[in-house]
């Protein structure tokens, strides 16, 4: 489930490829140099617009996200199920600040995000024995992720594409995640109160433990976004005025 606090966020890494896209119809202000002012100011300009999907291409919406059938294994053998779910917030993300270094780019920005949905997990969460099933809301304020990227291109036919390399991802909680969760213990609502307290007042110690392949899922699903856009748009039209 932490993923969603995290990484569904990294479709920014291509903003500096697609910003040009006409497929984009809202985007006004292409950078024409790399200033790192210019490139924040037109990085957050982009983001409202690229979340709300391209429907042109197959992309869908972003912000809400839908989640739903999702099966994961997280660290001490918990299994987690998630369903009619889903994420709120990437549109109000906040870009700190963008600038160039060598062939790369770094990217810094920060969300307050929301996922909501359906859960089955079982396993154990530290000393916790885990058997739920109920609802959950979980709320991740101020999160800021960190990455670098490079771009290249590649040859298809008579037109090159745009391809994403050497991505390296990071995050941190500048404020707190809380999570409200029904039923984490099946039929003992005392129990599941205990372990509900306990995954609060220890938060960032239960995201930072089990949160790594939650962010590979989200990671790769909006990548998958994002590589429709640079498969689809060649290098000439990403660069129309």
């Amino acid at each position: 489930m932490y993923w969603f606090k995290s990484t569904v966020t990294i479709f920014l890494i291509s903003y500096c490829a697609i910003a040009k896209c006409s497929k984009f119809h809202g985007f006004k202000t292409p950078c024409k140099e790399t200033s790192p002012e210019c490139l924040k100011s037109s990085l957050q300009a982009l983001i409202p617009e690229f979340v709300n999907g391209v429907p042109e291409l197959g992309i869908g919406s972003l912000d809400p996200y839908k989640i739903d059938d999702v099966k994961l294994e997280l660290p001490g053998g918990i299994k987690i199920d998630f369903k009619e779910g889903y994420s709120k917030g990437l549109r109000k993300c906040t870009v700190d600040f963008v600038r160039p270094i060598g062939d790369k780019y770094e990217v810094v920005f920060h969300c307050n995000l929301v996922v909501k949905g359906k859960y089955r997990s079982s396993g154990k969460l530290m000393m916790f024995p885990i058997d739920g099933q109920g609802n959950s809301t979980i709320i991740c304020k101020n999160l800021k992720t960190r990455f670098t990227f490079r771009l290249t291109t590649i040859k298809k036919g008579n037109e090159e594409y745009v391809q994403m390399k050497d991505i390296d991802v990071q995050h941190t909680y500048e404020g707190r995640i809380v999570y409200h969760m029904t039923d984490l213990f099946k039929g003992n609502a005392e129990i599941s109160k205990m372990v509900l307290d306990f995954m609060n007042q220890n938060w960032k110690l239960v995201a930072k433990e089990f949160g790594g392949p939650i962010i590979d899922y989200g990671t790769t699903a909006i990548l998958n976004n994002v590589k429709k856009v640079l498969d689809e748009v060649p290098v000439n039209q990403l660069l129309e005025k």
